[in-house]
């Protein structure tokens, strides 16, 4: 008998999550499991989870209830048709009067089938995302085991939620610190299982590096990643640093005006995740400024290919570097802090940066391979579904 495994979530094209998702699919995909992605959010055919999985392992909500209900289908046409079909069909399911005739419970019920033909739910997804509540009651219910792997900084969580957290069988942290952050549950069963790179192979073939002359930023230009604090403290920095940003957001315009006139930082938009690799290739060291974190995945990208890590003191960065010589450590909120890091970094002898970088390679294939992050999901998930 094949274990069936269903992960739910807001899983869209691009991001960490699409790409942690599509790695733990493939990872519970064997002969003895059957994996199934429902995502309550719509997804294209060029989602990063089919990096991984196949086309007819995942589905998105609204694509389900257009093929089950006669009634959203109508629906849908007529908000397609009335919005002159700016958006994908599959974009109107959700219309403001598919919402008023019943919409929400349609969508739950039919999540529940789902849950009904599974041995173990995962979700990946914040504690606020739709339907995770619905669906641990229903599951606890039932007696079906739920994992939810957090996927962002968790947090404080308020005496109704803590009431529902509590039927979660299973939580999957990135790093103790993530885990404390719900230390109010009584029953918090947990488990840490960090990330791994998904470019490994290209990322191991790297030669470490022997300078600092270059640092590289990727990620989200959102206000929680620090990206405007770091380009601020950086536009006025003295030291012979080149600054490289990949990454789009809401923050992109502001970040574009202010380095218009500073030929030290090169703003460098979105790039698929091969050109990351070619990004990487070329700098020196990664720099994460951000306010918050889970992982961040970046960092062991870093660590895979032999470069240095500068880096706030969030998320799981601190137990991942722990024992390292790699301690560049600062403040997003104190300049100081940034430039004392950087000198130190520059004052280091070729020799002194090629082996700090190799140490974190070493580091990141005694822990973090995808060989052993892939057996940490097979070992937890499996014992869970086998109850």
């Amino acid at each position: 008998m094949k274990y069936k495994v269903l992960i739910l979530g807001p899983i869209g094209d691009i991001g960490g999550r699409e790409l942690e998702t599509g790695f733990i699919a493939r990872a519970l995909c064997n002969d003895e499991s059957e994996v199934n992605i429902v995502s309550t959010i719509n997804f294209t055919g060029k989602s990063q989870l089919f990096d991984f999985v196949s086309r007819n392992n995942a589905m998105h909500l609204n694509q389900i209830i257009y093929n089950r209900s006669l009634w959203f289908r109508c629906l849908t046409w007529l908000a397609y048709i009335k919005s002159k079909k700016k958006k994908p069909r599959l974009s109107y399911v959700s219309n403001a009067l598919a919402k008023k005739t019943g919409y929400h419970t349609y969508a739950v019920n039919t999540l529940k089938d789902f849950v009904e033909k599974s041995d173990v739910v995962i979700f990946c997804a914040q504690v606020s995302s739709a339907y995770v509540k619905e669906i641990t009651d229903y599951a606890s219910v039932l007696g079906i085991p739920t994992v939810m792997r957090t996927s962002s900084t968790i947090p404080s969580i308020s005496a109704n939620e803590k009431i529902w957290l509590e039927k979660i069988t299973l939580f999957i942290h990135h790093s103790e610190s993530n885990a404390s952050r719900l230390g109010e549950l009584s029953n918090h069963n947990y488990t840490i299982i960090d990330q791994c790179t998904f470019k490994e192979k290209q990322m191991l073939q790297i030669k470490p590096t022997t300078k600092c002359d270059t640092l590289l930023y990727i990620g989200r230009l959102s206000k929680e990643k620090g990206i405007l604090e770091l380009v601020n403290h950086y536009k006025d920095l003295k030291i012979p640093l080149q600054l490289k940003i990949i990454g789009d957001g809401p923050l992109f315009n502001e970040i574009s005006d202010i380095i218009k006139t500073l030929p030290h930082i090169h703003l460098l938009g979105y790039q698929s995740q091969d050109n990351i690799v070619d990004f990487i290739k070329g700098t020196d060291a990664i720099i994460i400024p951000s306010h918050e974190e889970s992982g961040p995945l970046v960092a062991l990208e870093a660590m895979a290919s032999a470069r240095l890590v500068v880096s706030t003191k969030v998320g799981a960065m601190p137990y991942r570097l722990k024992g390292a010589t790699n301690q560049f450590w600062f403040d997003i909120n104190d300049a100081n802090t940034l430039t004392d890091v950087l000198n130190k970094i520059k004052e280091l002898t070729p020799d002194e940066v090629k082996n700090i970088a190799q140490q974190n390679r070493e580091v990141y294939l005694s822990n973090y391979a995808q060989s052993i992050i892939e057996s940490q999901y097979k070992k937890t998930i499996f014992s869970l579904a086998k109850t």
